[in-house]
């Protein structure tokens, strides 16, 4: 099932105008930019090519003033994405020198469309200020535990995850600022808070295997052992995380904490009449449940298999599997 997103023809003209800006760069930068959109473009990552709409369109925002800020919130995930890839080693030596050229390409005109619709003297650009050095502290952090083990997270270590979205907020905040509705900046800034880490809770299970191998810290990870995420102990953190997921909570209370977190969000998006961004919600805690109950299932399947292949010459040998 796919996600609520924007209408297809939104999306169609925002993902023409960001294809004519790159069609004036150097061929590597369009082959390597185009790659890279077309791994963003819906219905994938449809959260942040669709919030501009949603909440515009809830606030009576004008058409062409979305397909503005939905245009920068383009550039933004780009550019963002880019440099998280390029953090996490994702892009290949050959690739960095035009994927940091690229990177900084997106970021200029991400600038330059919010240019166009706030002066330099609005509040806007504190606000973009503010949220761009939040993503910028989560993301060192996320290269190293927290010092403490998940059972101690507190709120603020929650609020903490989630910025590693804080990106996204700068839309909500010029929405707010065009709408001439300031005052909704900090509810919609803590309903999309709860969202963001929820969302990142989320990530971490689907892609904790992934980040054990390649040596991220993981909260799913954390979550199921103590140890520190270093290599000495990646077996280790390995077999903790199949322990709790087999025999265990199942992660239960994890998935617990992300419905939390997203039904918060869900009852705000409702409260604030952000129709699209509630169904989109509801969608995601639908997929988060989802995979919750499937990762335990799958992982007792695969407990009750090894079990039986451990017990299957001792009965075919007929010999006393208990102490008689």
């Amino acid at each position: 099932m796919q996600p609520p997103r924007l209408p297809q023809m939104l999306e169609l003209a925002v993902r023409s105008q960001v294809d004519a800006a790159l069609a004036d760069e150097p061929a590597d930068l369009i082959e390597l930019g185009t790659r890279l959109l077309d791994r963003l473009s819906p219905p994938n990552w449809a959260l942040e090519w669709s919030l501009p709409g949603w909440l515009g369109r809830a606030l009576g925002l004008h058409a062409s003033a979305i397909a503005a800020l939905t245009l920068a919130n383009v550039y933004g995930l780009a550019y963002v994405k880019l440099r998280d890839d390029l953090s996490d080693g994702e892009i290949s030596e050959g690739d960095r020198p035009a994927a940091l050229t690229l990177a900084m390409t997106f970021h200029r005109r991400w600038l330059l469309t919010y240019t166009g619709l706030f002066p330099g003297d609005s509040p806007f650009w504190s606000f973009f200020e503010r949220y761009m050095a939040q993503w910028i502290a989560a993301t060192l952090r996320s290269r190293q535990a927290l010092g403490k083990p998940f059972r101690d997270y507190d709120e603020a270590d929650l609020r903490g995850l989630g910025e590693r979205g804080a990106p996204l907020m700068i839309c909500a905040a010029a929405v707010c600022l065009l709408a001439r509705q300031e005052g909704l900046i900090p509810s919609f800034e803590a309903m999309l808070g709860h969202l963001l880490t929820g969302a990142v809770l989320l990530d971490h299970a689907l892609d904790w295997s992934d980040d054990l191998a390649a040596g991220r810290y993981n909260v799913f990870v954390a979550y199921a052992s103590a140890l520190p995420q270093t290599f000495a102990y990646k077996g280790a953190n390995r077999r903790a995380v199949a322990e709790e997921l087999m025999v265990g909570n199942a992660a239960r209370p994890y998935f617990r904490l992300i419905g939390r977190e997203l039904q918060v969000a869900t009852d705000a998006s409702c409260a604030a009449g952000v129709t699209g961004l509630t169904d989109y919600l509801i969608w995601l805690q639908s997929q988060a449940s989802d995979y919750g109950r499937r990762l335990a299932q799958d992982s007792r399947t695969r407990l009750h298999a090894l079990v039986g292949r451990i017990l299957e010459p001792a009965l075919a040998a007929d010999i006393p599997v208990t102490p008689s």
